[in-house]
Formats: structure tokens, sequence, C-alpha cells
């Protein structure tokens, strides 16, 4: 079902209207880069109703009059108006925001705006911002969980040398290397990969699979950069 995509109608419940909407079709297994974003056929984000007339987002299939009333407030606010030429989840993260959604859910709603506007360099940076300031809050929590504080903290990593923090990266990463959770684990050699492009000044995209052929031997390496060339020049589906 790589690929596919399903159309259904909706009526937004903030104005009434009813449109119609491309939904993505779950892709299966798939590998991610270090900012989450899925690799190859899999959505990159999932798509998400948008209503053509006043621009709510339909993250769900019900809503309480509580968060109703919420997201009634924020679509009529200047900053949402001045916001339906960005991406749909970076309106989603309006929205949670507004709503007093968890700092967790907002930062990866603004994750997921970079994905859509990696090709505008003002729109991403300030969506890497956002993403980055919510991470760093559901970091400080005690309301979050621990995976999602863990988490939060690696993902603190990666917004931050993306953004050519790399003094505060590296400083992040350290206080990170050797604590519970980030020892001996994945977590970890994220960590000390992390840090090597700090060293380098690198704020470029990588995958988790660059981590794992880090570790491997000179061979491996060569195997793994060999596989990314190629895969520029694949044929893509039209």
């Amino acid at each position: 079902a790589a690929g596919k995509l399903v159309e259904r109608e909706f009526t937004c419940p903030v104005c009434g209207t009813a449109f119609y909407a491309k939904l993505d079709v779950n892709p299966g297994q798939y590998d991610m880069r270090l900012d989450l974003k899925p690799i190859g056929d899999a959505p990159a984000p999932w798509r998400l109703p948008d209503c053509p007339k006043c621009g709510f987002v339909i993250y769900a299939i019900s809503l309480s009059k509580a968060e109703l009333a919420a997201h009634k407030r924020t679509v009529a606010s200047p900053e949402y108006a001045a916001s339906l030429r960005r991406s749909s989840y970076y309106r989603l993260g309006l929205l949670y925001a507004g709503a007093g959604r968890p700092d967790f859910a907002v930062a990866n709603a603004f994750l997921k705006a970079s994905w859509q506007e990696e090709a505008s360099p003002a729109d991403l940076k300030d969506d890497l911002a956002s993403s980055l300031k919510y991470f760093t809050a559901a970091a400080a929590s005690p309301k979050s969980s621990l995976v999602e504080r863990e988490n939060s903290q690696l993902l603190m990593g990666e917004l931050l040398r993306r953004l050519g923090r790399f003094e505060e990266c590296a400083a992040h990463l350290k206080a990170l290397r050797g604590t519970k959770g980030f020892t001996n684990n994945f977590f970890g050699d994220v960590v000390d990969y992390q840090l090597k492009l700090c060293v380098g000044r690198d704020a470029g995209i990588y995958e988790m699979e660059d981590v794992r052929a880090s570790k491997r031997s000179l061979f491996g390496r060569l195997g793994w950069q060999y596989k990314k060339f190629m895969r520029k020049f694949e044929k893509k589906p039209v």
C-alpha cells in the first residue's frame, strides 16, 4: 500500500464546511532520518484534512466542547489567519498550543511542519525553532513520561545542530552522554554521531542508517555511501 491514497468526505467542526480530502494509506515498515522523517514511500508526514474555507486542520474524529471552543478562538486569531499560507502541521502546532495540549505533542507537530517546509529556508528555521522550544519544555516537564523526556532530549540535539547552534548542541549532548537512557544503546550512538557532526559544524540532514554505518568497517561505510549516492538517481514513480 506504499504511496497509495484514499479520499474521504469531512465536515469542518469549526465553520461547518463539507469537503473531500485525500489521506495516506499505511505504508508498512520504513527507516527514518535523525529528525524522524520517514524515508522512501512512507508518508512524510501523514496528510491531514484541511478545511478550504477557514483553514482548520482536522486531526481527530471528535473533539470535546472545550477543545472546539479553544480551536475556534485560535482559528479566529490574527496569527492563525497569517499562517494560512503555511503547512498543515504548522497550523496544527498552533491549534495544539492554543488548546493547551502537552508540550511533546506540540513539538512533534512543528517537527512535522519542518518536513513539509524544507523548501523554504525561513519557514524551515521557524519550524525547527518552534519544535525546539516545545521539546525543551517537554524534556523539563514532570508531566512528560520518561520516554517523552528522553526522546525530547535526543531531538533537542538534532534541532540545535540543524539550526547551526553547534556549541549549545555539543554542551547539551555531552551532558547526556553516559547518563541512563543514553548508554550502551542506539540513543547513545546517536549522541556520539551528533557530537562528531558538531565538531565539523555540519548542519546537514542525516539518517538513522548513517549512525549505524558509522560503526561498521571501512568497507561497510563505503557501501552505505555508495547506496546513498545511487539513491539520488533512482527513477521516481509518476
